[in-house]
């Protein structure tokens, strides 16, 4: 069979294996490499490389991805990651369309302000969210994080972070910390939840200053 066949059809095993999240083995950096960029998004025809969305992003794929069918805004991760801190949203369940739409500038805001608050630059962490678009009415969020946990892994094998701050319910997170033990994780409730809860922001004030106090400990 010549060469270029065999790859061929590897690649496609490898795809089919990554959406029925079969484990793949790698030998080593190198052939995971090759692993990954077989995995990337192919450009539409008539665009380069670099045109294409997310090729180059740790999360990678995420505008392509169809998985949750009628799921709607796609919520690419942002930030340089500079820092080594990675922060994880996971917006409360208990919160309605209107009321994200309502909130989301003074979330925003809010979480810009509690980074700022243990003098880490919002725009050095890398920022992404648990489920990574909006879901339409009839998705289920348990079903959304299945199909949004490779991207959520890949996001933290490439930006590699010492250091991982969930803001909201961090319980679905667990297979994804127990295969990244050398990561610190700590978890705060999401920015909105204390806009409309804010007596919870003493308890978060007390789990930021133990972020700080770890990173401190690194330098």
């Amino acid at each position: 069979m010549p060469a270029n066949e065999s790859a061929e059809i590897l690649k496609e095993y490898i795809a089919l294996a990554a959406r029925d999240r079969t484990l793949v083995l790698f030998r080593d950096d190198a052939e995971r490499e090759t692993l990954l960029r077989w995995l990337e998004p192919r450009p539409r025809e008539g665009t380069t490389n670099a045109e294409a969305p997310m090729a180059q992003a740790p999360d990678r794929g995420v505008a392509e991805c169809r998985l949750c069918g009628g799921a709607g805004e796609k919520k690419p991760g942002f930030g340089t990651g500079a820092s080594g801190v990675m922060v994880i949203l996971n917006a409360p369940k208990l919160i309605t369309a209107e009321e994200k739409r309502l909130l989301k500038g003074d979330s925003i805001e809010l979480m810009k302000k509690m980074l700022s608050a243990i003098r880490l630059d919002p725009g050095e962490c890398y920022i992404t969210n648990i489920i990574k678009c909006e879901p339409d009415v009839t998705a289920k969020p348990s079903e959304m994080f299945k199909n949004c946990e490779p991207f959520v892994a890949r996001e933290i094998d490439e930006m590699r972070p010492h250091t991982v701050i969930v803001m909201g319910q961090i319980i679905p997170l667990k297979k994804t910390m127990d295969a990244h033990p050398g990561i610190r994780w700590f978890s705060t409730d999401h920015p909105v939840t204390l806009i409309k809860n804010p007596d919870l922001k003493k308890s978060a004030w007390s789990t930021l200053k133990l972020v700080r106090a770890h990173l401190d400990e690194l330098r």
